[in-house]
């Protein structure tokens, strides 16, 4: 691919990301899915082979995303302090106007028959997993950070229909329970 196509695919990766968090993956079709990204059926298969393959690539990007926004958050810290600041910061997400959940498990949900887009959104939950096991001072056999992993996908779902019931804050203060206890 040439620089050019590249800016291209990047572009349209670029634009692809508020029409599926807003509309789902599943229901948007491939001819609303080119007018919002103002290409044509043309442009879109020389960068992708299909709609799955454009989901893919889109998770692929958000995961990049996420991995960038968490390293910001915790600064190279570890420990209690940081595990709670990832937790303030979903608390922040899922107060946003336009938050409507985990794209990973919609992606999921909304795409049972694939197995390209399931191994995408398992392997960002795993690196989650990874992620507070790597904050945590220890944790021998993976069960404080699978309990923390828990949290941090029971904040995002329970968030989506009951946002007044505060879902991420209270996962924060199980989460320092937890921390005190470990």
């Amino acid at each position: 691919m040439t620089s050019n196509d590249n800016s291209t695919r990047e572009e349209l990766l670029a634009r692809v990301g508020d029409i599926f968090y807003a509309n789902g993956t599943y229901l948007v079709g491939m001819t609303e899915l080119i007018r919002h990204l103002q290409t044509t059926r043309a442009t879109f298969y020389r960068h992708f082979e299909g709609k799955e393959d454009l989901l893919v690539a889109y998770l692929e990007k958000r995961d990049i995303a996420v991995r960038e926004q968490l390293a910001t958050v915790v600064s190279g810290r570890k420990g209690a302090d940081a595990i709670l600041d990832v937790f303030s910061n979903l608390e922040r997400k899922t107060n946003a106007d336009n938050f409507r959940g985990c794209a990973f498990l919609i992606a999921a949900i909304e795409n049972p028959q694939s197995p390209r887009i399931q191994a995408t959104a398992r392997n960002h939950k795993l690196f989650l997993k990874n992620f507070f096991s790597s904050l945590l001072h220890k944790d021998h056999d993976g069960s404080t950070a699978e309990q923390l992993l828990l949290l941090y996908d029971g904040a995002l779902a329970g968030s989506i229909l009951r946002r007044e019931a505060g879902a991420a804050t209270a996962a924060k203060a199980i989460a320092a329970r937890l921390m005190e206890a470990a």
